[in-house]
């Protein structure tokens, strides 16, 4: 995938990283449907890009990974309208978890809303300290809908219920201790942190990374015996891998592995 300046968004190939920033500074990276269709679309390239093995997603400016939904894009609509938006979010939520190639925010300032379901769709969060998350919709009269169903999954019923009924922002400090993100840094070491957690997957077996996350996918969206079933028989799939052919042969030998995705 070629770097690209879209209406929304900003792609920038770093090796093996596929950079997504979010590029509406202006209104705090606010989620609109261009947004939306421009995600799904580097998503669908970075997918069947087999150089891309891991995508980032971050944000321009120092306010806001994403401050939510774009007030002004869904203001005047009604009732239908409202419900194919939030299909149109959870197409795209679901297409960040499903998307076999490994995630990664890096949220700086605001994540908010929609910004945090988005957020909370990655498979890593990376959160400088000065990041603030809540579901702020309350205030508006409107409830936490779409891809905050994962959030019990993270942060248990009541950390949910806690940020869905009381509207209130959680600092990075209180993200990171009650689950949310996986680390907290200074602002100023975000950068390097995410290039580094990049490195560090970009570095494993794509075919292993893809397999995972898609039983990690139906550990989240299945009962546990189906969940557990179709483990085992991906597992079997998988040993059919070159990588892991690759992987058993270098522990054997005590070498480095060199994967190639097949």
């Amino acid at each position: 995938m070629s770097d690209c300046e879209c209406k929304t968004i900003r792609c920038r190939r770093q090796g093996p990283v596929l950079r997504v920033t979010l590029n509406r500074p202006e209104v705090l990276n606010a989620i609109d449907g261009t947004m939306l269709v421009e995600l799904r679309e580097a998503l669908a390239d970075a997918g069947s890009d087999r150089a891309i093995r891991v995508v980032l997603i971050d944000a321009a400016g120092e306010k806001a990974f994403s401050a939510g939904i774009d007030v002004a894009y869904v203001k005047d609509m009604q009732g239908l309208e409202a419900r194919e938006v939030g299909r149109e979010l959870h197409r795209t939520f679901l297409m960040l978890r499903t998307t076999e190639k490994p995630i990664v925010a890096a949220i700086d300032g605001l994540c908010l809303g929609a910004g945090l379901e988005l957020a909370v769709s990655c498979d890593f969060m990376i959160a400088s300290d000065r990041a603030k998350f809540g579901l702020p919709n309350i205030h508006r009269g409107i409830p936490a809908i779409v891809e905050a169903a994962i959030l019990p999954l993270c942060i248990g019923i009541q950390g949910a219920r806690e940020m869905a009924y009381l509207g209130e922002y959680w600092d990075a400090a209180k993200a990171e201790r009650r689950g949310l993100v996986q680390t907290v840094v200074p602002a100023g070491e975000l950068d390097a942190a995410v290039r580094t957690l990049c490195a560090t997957l970009a570095d494993k077996s794509p075919a292993a990374l893809g397999t995972q996350k898609e039983i990690i996918h139906k550990w989240m969206t299945t009962d546990l015996e189906s969940a557990i079933d179709f483990s085992i028989n991906t597992v079997m799939l998988n040993f059919m891998t070159r990588d892991q052919k690759e992987g058993m042969a270098a522990f054997l030998a005590k070498r480095p592995a060199s994967f190639e995705g097949k």
